[in-house]
């Protein structure tokens, strides 16, 4: 709204104070009487920071901060929310380090063993970042854009209201660009007594990176003599008693009890292991390399939230994983050809959640390795269960069940269908069989052979796991049905016969016995069938 003084406003009776006044809450009206959106602005408020910052403010205590090159400083008292009561020191060789300028605003970002950003607002009626003391500050964005504002934050942590301040030391532009800094601060959380202070050095002619991998020292964790294969790629596992992920077990994984992938992109390793647990690991290197070199990498955390200018570790599977980690690993020998990974021998120790306990492991990888899963064994070993003379029908198609007492599926029961007296369907795909009844009861089967095999062959397959959550290496098995089925098995079938007509399955011959939740008590079975 605007304020009209015509002559006739004043009387010449009115004094000078009474005509300031009344001029005042006029100019005051008008400013704020608009509603949402009205600021009013105090004759006193400043329009540049303090040229002579006031005594006394915090400094980093003399060779506390790096002698050279960028850095960022962090002290935080006892009782202080956001550092937590610590000190952090931040340079270009172990974190990634962005300070940016925008205007009258500084942010500054830390990717280092913690994250931490911070956000240096001056008064608005600033367009560059000048020398001098900020005072009386909340927190940005929710600040008085009159006097400024500040906010650090990080790790998870930020406050909602903060008073404090910050001192620009020193600031230079070229061409309207920002080219360095040194900044200090300090900051209150919630009111509270308890400071976060902060000092910034930043030079845009820094060119400080982070060293790649070290010599690994001596006595770093091996596998002992004899504990690996000695020819084919492998993976081996070999945890403490306590460790959470591998459950103070020790295991072997090879191309012929396992499908084990490698895969390499430019820093980045990820290995894969299908057996009969499921494995997935990742080894990254520091992030200024664009391929895997030998050396140590340490000081680890898990990936991907970890430092990345040391690298990153993370081991998981068998449905477990760790939530904080640390670790190191070591990249003994690697061949690139052509710009493709063809060959790795790495190793690696692993502690969860802090424990004294590890992980360790051990791969060993080149491309030139073709060994595949065998196929299954035939003739099938002597004394493999069989239905005993004159049980099974001796014509036409069937389906045999015979359950021990004390197996949960055939509850004890033994069980006979055949066409006439219950619906009967068997299909194969690839090396995939399947087996259906729809009687009195109802009933599902699949007979899955090792991955390696486009059709089912004659033989013995053992160790199998529930189908479809075995080792695809070894094949798998499941029967199933009356609502009842087994969360996990273990098992095997044998292929006395099968004949495939152009491609298609005409005849089979089937045994299998299967244990559920690792029980004794078995259930056995025989599909014969002929289309």
């Amino acid at each position: 709204m605007a304020t009209n003084f015509s002559k006739s406003t004043f009387r010449k009776t009115d004094s000078l104070a009474a005509i300031f006044a009344w001029i005042l809450v006029s100019v005051l009206a008008g400013c704020g009487g608009g509603g949402n959106g009205g600021s009013i602005y105090s004759p006193s408020t400043p329009t540049g920071p303090a040229p002579s910052p006031v005594t006394g403010l915090w400094q980093p205590a003399a060779g506390a901060t790096p002698a050279t090159g960028n850095y960022v400083y962090l002290q935080s008292d006892s009782g202080d929310y956001i550092g937590l009561g610590q000190t952090y020191t931040y340079t270009q060789a172990t974190a990634s380090v962005s300070v940016t300028a925008n205007s009258g605003r500084l942010t500054v970002n830390i990717n280092g063993n913690q994250q931490w950003s911070g956000d240096f607002q001056a008064m608005n009626t600033l367009t560059q970042l000048q020398p001098g003391y900020y005072s009386g500050l909340q927190r940005y964005p929710f600040h008085d854009p009159a006097l400024g504002g500040l906010n650090w934050s990080g790790a998870g942590r930020g406050c909602n209201t903060l008073q404090g301040w910050f001192v620009i030391d020193s600031v230079t532009y070229v061409g309207g660009a920002l080219t360095a800094i040194d900044l200090r601060f300090e900051q209150h959380c919630e009111g509270g007594v308890a400071a976060l202070h902060g000092a910034v050095h930043w030079t845009a002619s820094d060119t400080t990176a982070p060293a790649g991998p070290a010599t690994p020292p001596a006595g770093l964790w091996q596998p002992a003599a004899g504990a690996t294969p000695t020819t084919g790629n492998y993976v081996y596992l070999q945890s403490d008693v306590g460790d959470y992920i591998g459950q103070g077990l020790t295991q072997t994984y090879t191309q012929a009890s396992a499908t084990l992938s490698v895969a390499a992109t430019e820093g980045h390793l990820v290995i894969g292991v299908n057996g009969n647990q499921l494995w997935s690991g990742d080894f990254q290197t520091m992030n200024t390399l664009t391929q895997l070199q030998p050396g140590y990498y340490s000081g680890l955390q898990r990936y991907p939230f970890h430092n990345p200018v040391i690298g990153g570790l993370n081991w998981s599977g068998a449905g477990r994983g760790c939530n904080t980690l640390q670790g190191w690993f070591v990249i003994d020998s690697v061949t690139y050809t052509g710009g493709a990974l063809t060959a790795i021998d790495l190793r690696f120790e692993q502690h969860c959640e802090g424990a004294v306990a590890a992980l360790h492991g051990a791969i060993h990888w080149t491309s030139a390795d073709t060994t595949v899963p065998a196929g299954p064994i035939n003739p099938p070993p002597a004394g493999l269960w069989q239905p005993a003379a004159g049980s099974t029908p001796a014509t036409g198609n069937y389906v045999y069940l015979q359950s021990d007492a004390g197996d949960y599926i055939g509850q004890g029961a033994t069980y006979t269908y055949a066409p006439a007296s219950a619906t009967l369907s068997v299909a194969a795909n690839a090396g995939r069989l399947t087996v259906g009844v729809t009687g009195n009861e109802w009933w599902s089967g699949d007979f899955q052979a090792m991955n390696t095999l486009t059709q089912l062959q004659p033989g013995y397959y053992s160790g199998l796991q529930r189908y479809p959550f075995h080792n695809p290496a070894l094949g798998g098995l499941n029967w199933s049905g009356s609502g009842r089925g087994c969360n996990t098995l273990q098992g095997w079938f044998v292929i006395d016969n099968v004949t495939y007509t152009g491609g298609t399955l005409t005849t089979i011959d089937l045994r299998f016995e299967q244990h559920c939740e690792g029980f004794p008590p078995a259930l056995h079975g025989v599909v014969h069938w002929v289309f």
